[in-house]
């Protein structure tokens, strides 16, 4: 483990038991407490053979949880949208997590440094007008170290409330993402190449308080590296621990 990975539990550490309390308090997670969730489809793209090694792990069922970070009830205030991917090695739907299945967690971030920036550059009111950001770098064998987005295809669809487009383009088939990489290194470093389409499909119901997405959950071998991911490890557990059903 390098030292901002271990810099990274250190800190995530001292800030467990506030985010202990704060989702004891909320009955909820304490950041993306209010989601929406879908059965998805991920399909391959034409790619560069340099990312293949990547690329053949995404192909396949997927379970997508979309949601807000700050607030509840449907607000649409300044906020920061995330997107949840569960890579699934089987079709079921369900909370539970499979052998082989890959959790990767994005947000309308790009870096942890424009964190007080992004509530104000997130467009709220509609989930597919935004670009969703892993904000910290994987290691992929054969490929190296490579961040991670997730490109909206922004189209119009009716509805007043960000929910009722998201439902809107759904039923159009018109909710898709283009996956995408960017290598720290080598060859196509400094540029984002797509990988694969995401679709949802179709929304789902799932007990909140049983779905738990975990940054660590690597069946596909993308492995989350340095200080952010690092300080997910404490943070998340003590999320987790005091999470009562809602």
């Amino acid at each position: 483990m390098t030292l901002p990975e271990n810099l990274g539990r250190f800190v995530g550490a001292l800030w467990s038991p506030a985010v202990r309390l704060g989702a004891t308090l909320r009955h909820a997670r304490l950041l993306h407490p209010e989601g929406i969730t879908f059965r998805a489809e991920l399909s391959a793209l034409d790619t560069h053979a340099s990312l293949q090694a990547l690329a053949v792990h995404l192909p396949g069922p997927a379970l997508v949880r979309l949601s807000t970070a700050l607030w509840r009830g449907h607000r649409e205030w300044p906020d920061v949208l995330g997107v949840a991917v569960r890579l699934r090695s089987t079709e079921a739907v369900t909370e539970e997590p499979s052998a082989g299945d890959q959790d990767l967690l994005f947000a309308t971030l790009r870096s942890p440094w424009t964190l007080g920036l992004a509530p104000l550059t997130t467009d709220i009111h509609d989930w597919l007008k935004n670009d969703y950001y892993a904000v910290s770098p994987f290691q992929v064998e054969g490929l190296g170290r490579v961040k991670l987005r997730l490109v909206s295809h922004a189209e119009e669809v009716p509805g007043q409330s960000r929910v009722e487009k998201l439902q809107a383009a759904v039923q159009a088939g018109r909710a898709r993402f283009t996956f995408e990489a960017r290598p720290l290194r080598g060859e196509l470093a400094g540029r984002w190449h797509p990988l694969a389409e995401l679709r949802l499909a179709e929304e789902v119901s799932l007990d909140p308080a049983r779905l738990r997405f975990w940054p660590f959950r690597t069946g596909r071998g993308i492995t989350p590296v340095g200080f952010i991911h690092s300080l997910r490890i404490p943070t998340y557990r003590q999320s987790q621990k005091a999470r009562a059903p809602h």
